[in-house]
């Protein structure tokens, strides 16, 4: 039996709109480093968002105490109860992503959305206090549907390709960064209705125009189908090169069943 691309997607993708703005809310580079070295296991993931939210954490208290300090008394106490209202808001939001169906991925999508969650305020406290030299947060409701580079593939995007065709860049390193994708299931992603939308036109030349390894996209996906259930050598090439499954080439499939040690 194949085990759907779409429903594994599903259940890595969840966070995305909550990972897209990764540079534009303060993100480390030392976060996007761990991310991309841990090759989608998800317990070095988890590590990685561990040791952000540590560092997300420290620069939300800074900037609290930074605001609060030019604060009039009555205003201090207006900031004192919006935090209070919004550290409610978040931890009872991010602990909705811990699905107790959803297995190790589930914690991946929760700790994503606490950690970024926890940027995007320390982003906008920065903006208070006019310390921040990022680019202002758009509200939750236009993050979810403006993706923003990450550090999987090559951030340098050629000057030819139109604007969709950049913004469709930029939504599939997200994906890229959350998720492993053969070429023609990065472009499936990026064109369905389910997905990000994009015409496909400008989905296949958004992705032909990334440096993308799609042998080692391969090697990461056959870590996280070998995570969720067991493979044969024969059982895992067939799905990953399945078009219900992972959508690589043959020749891509056996390269990744083979290094992740199901061969």
């Amino acid at each position: 039996m194949i085990f759907s691309k779409k429903l594994f997607t599903s259940l890595t993708l969840i966070c995305i709109s909550q990972i897209s703005f990764a540079q534009d809310i303060g993100l480390t580079k030392q976060y996007s480093q761990c991310m991309e070295s841990s090759n989608g296991v998800t317990m070095n993931m988890i590590e990685c968002i561990n040791a952000e939210t540590k560092r997300q954490d420290l620069r939300i208290n800074n900037a609290y105490k930074t605001v609060m300090d030019r604060l009039s008394p009555e205003r201090k106490k207006q900031l004192q109860q919006a935090q209070r209202a919004w550290i409610n808001y978040r931890d009872a939001n991010c602990q909705f992503y811990l699905d107790p169906d959803g297995g190790s991925l589930a914690r991946v999508n929760a700790n994503v959305c606490f950690m970024n969650a926890t940027a995007i305020r320390s982003h906008e406290l920065e903006t208070m206090s006019g310390e921040s030299a990022l680019p202002p947060v758009l509200t939750s409701s236009a993050q979810s549907s403006t993706p923003a580079p990450s550090k999987p593939v090559t951030n340098n995007t050629p000057p030819s390709l139109s604007k969709p065709q950049i913004n469709a860049v930029r939504a599939a390193q997200s994906y890229l960064n959350i998720s492993a994708f053969s070429r023609d299931g990065l472009i499936e992603q990026l064109s369905s209705s389910a997905g990000s939308g994009f015409n496909r036109h400008d989905a296949t030349i958004a992705v032909d125009s990334m440096n993308v390894d799609w042998n080692r996209e391969a090697v990461k996906s056959a870590k996280q189908y070998l995570q969720l259930m067991g493979f044969s050598c024969k059982g895992l090439i067939q799905q990953l090169s399945s078009p219900a499954g992972g959508k690589f080439t043959e020749k891509q499939a056996i390269f990744g069943a083979q290094q992740a040690g199901a061969c």
